[in-house]
């Protein structure tokens, strides 16, 4: 059973995938939002990792500042919402231009967020598959309600 965490209090990841892409058919799009996925879990791990003190050396951990507790805090709430390890997920349709900026908005603001990286994004050309660097969606995870204003123009992946 999940938390039932009342509507205001629900945190939500935010899958950002391109639209303006025409090589990025539905396969691509799964594994790019399987990426962009991952990326938000190592992020969080790692966020989640710095507070952790090693007895031997107290000195190698940071302190985490309010937002980043809250943003730990609430990773565990989204994980623990269903019994499979994940919660609210929803796909919104950006452009290449507006990937980047919603990601610094959103970290300005105080929320996670990351532009996935693919490094070796494959584009076929007749019969060759070139390998090219190219980011290819993002993700910004906070409480839902409060991400409204950054997200809420843009419309659902469809």
């Amino acid at each position: 059973m999940g938390l039932n965490l009342p509507p205001e209090q629900e945190p939500a990841l935010y899958i950002l995938m391109r639209s303006d892409l025409d090589s990025l058919n539905p396969g691509k799009m799964v594994a790019q939002g399987a990426h962009a996925a991952n990326q938000f879990g190592y992020d969080m791990d790692g966020l989640e990792a710095q507070h952790l003190v090693d007895k031997d050396n107290p000195d190698t951990a940071s302190e985490l500042t309010p937002v980043q507790r809250d943003l730990v805090r609430m990773f565990g709430q989204w994980q623990t919402s269903t019994p499979q390890g994940f919660g609210v997920t929803l796909c919104l349709d950006v452009t290449g231009e507006e990937l980047p900026l919603v990601v610094e908005a959103a970290k300005r603001a105080g929320f996670a967020a990351g532009v996935t990286h693919d490094p070796s994004y494959p584009l076929r050309d007749g019969g060759v598959t070139h390998s090219l660097p190219l980011d290819t969606c993002g993700y910004v995870f906070g409480n839902k309600p409060d991400l409204g204003i950054l997200l809420g123009q843009f419309d659902l992946f469809n």
